[in-house]
């Protein structure tokens, strides 16, 4: 079957600068060589990829065009729904498209509002407080304990989050606060702080066929700096920092060295996030370990990188024993069965997974 396939998205380079006054406001884009490597991968499955920028004139790129389906990795530009706009520009033109639609989106990318839908699922989460730009800390910060994390409550990426974000006084949080308050300009989420080690699950599919990826650990790579390393409860703890995305730092263990117990729970509450925010065909759903052992939600990305070398979502399935190219067409095969343009056979791409799924370890990357 061979289709039109419209590729949305977003380059560092077209960034739109000036927002603040912050390193890391094109953390989100994509660089030439992801969108190289997906085109390249929708091509090797015999499809007709048409570039589709986000830029001005993108609207009548897609009336011009009229792809089949779009291949969606656009990011957007704004605040906290600017990942909805290709998605929606999508569905007033009535072309089908890959990954979540814009409520889930949005709902993904305000990290409180996630919190609260996920939470009434039963799925567990830090306890958390969102300040407005412009509002006073509440006394005594809602009976929150320090230590505290504090990060923007709409980006991903790690933007806004910095070595500081951890904070152990009234004086610090106020600090963090005001800085993220002026450099991002929207509300900053205040989160009691999690001790333990970070995971994240990536899922594939629809309904019955919906499975997950294995369980990836994130751990610190030999070149975490010392101020980003602290001691913690649960042993050494690491701040998965914008600084250390950034310079590709941190390592992925995948499939994640954990008990059979952890890794079905972390699973099964990945699952519980997916139903309550309503993802459609990919997502990867990110978890730390309390004080208690359990994982806690953070938070869910319906969008996530693609990048062969360095996304989370790639390294997940490499252990799966899925090669870069059948991840992209399998995400593609998920959407077209989703929206009836291709027979639902119940033995896509993603059907015949190892059940002993084979270990991969990389070098820190940008794993967003």
């Amino acid at each position: 079957m061979s289709l039109t396939v419209g590729l949305a998205y977003n380059l560092k380079t077209h960034c739109p600068w000036g927002r603040g006054e912050t390193e890391d406001e094109a953390a989100e884009y994509d660089d030439p060589v992801t969108i190289r490597e997906v085109a390249e991968a929708l091509e090797a499955g015999g499809h007709r990829v048409v570039h589709l920028p986000y830029q001005a004139d993108l609207l009548s790129a897609l009336e011009r065009t009229r792809p089949d389906i779009v291949f969606n990795l656009a990011e957007g530009w704004g605040d906290r729904n600017r990942e909805s706009i290709v998605p929606a520009i999508l569905e007033f033109l009535g072309i089908p498209y890959t990954g979540s639609d814009p409520l889930t989106l949005g709902c993904a990318l305000d990290k409180n509002l996630a919190k609260t839908l996920v939470a009434q699922a039963g799925v567990p989460t830090a306890r958390a407080l969102k300040v407005p730009p412009g509002a006073p800390l509440p006394a005594e910060v809602g009976g929150l304990g320090f230590p505290l994390f504090v990060k923007p409550n709409a980006e991903g990426s790690s933007k806004g989050i910095r070595c500081r974000s951890k904070v152990s006084s009234p004086a610090e949080l106020e600090a963090v606060v005001t800085w993220l308050h002026r450099n991002y300009r929207q509300p900053a989420l205040i989160e009691e702080y999690l001790p333990g080690r970070e995971f994240t699950v990536g899922l594939l599919g629809n309904g019955e066929r919906l499975r997950a990826l294995p369980v990836l650990a994130v751990l610190p790579g030999d070149g975490v700096p010392p101020e980003h390393r602290v001691q913690g409860p649960a042993g050494e703890e690491f701040i998965y920092s914008y600084e250390v995305k950034h310079l590709n730092l941190e390592r992925a263990e995948c499939p994640a060295h954990i008990p059979a117990a952890l890794e079905q729970r972390l699973v099964e509450l990945a699952f519980r996030v997916w139903a309550a925010l309503e993802c459609r065909d990919l997502a990867r759903v990110d978890f730390k370990l309390g004080r208690d052992g359990e994982p806690y939600f953070l938070e869910a990305n319906p969008l996530p990188s693609l990048s062969r070398e360095w996304s989370f979502l790639a390294a997940e399935g490499r252990a799966a024993g899925l090669g870069y190219r059948e991840l992209v067409l399998g995400i593609l095969e998920e959407a077209l069965i989703r929206t009836g343009l291709l027979q639902d056979s119940s033995r896509g791409r993603c059907h015949g997974w190892p059940a002993e799924p084979t270990s991969t370890t990389r070098a820190a990357g940008v794993g967003s």
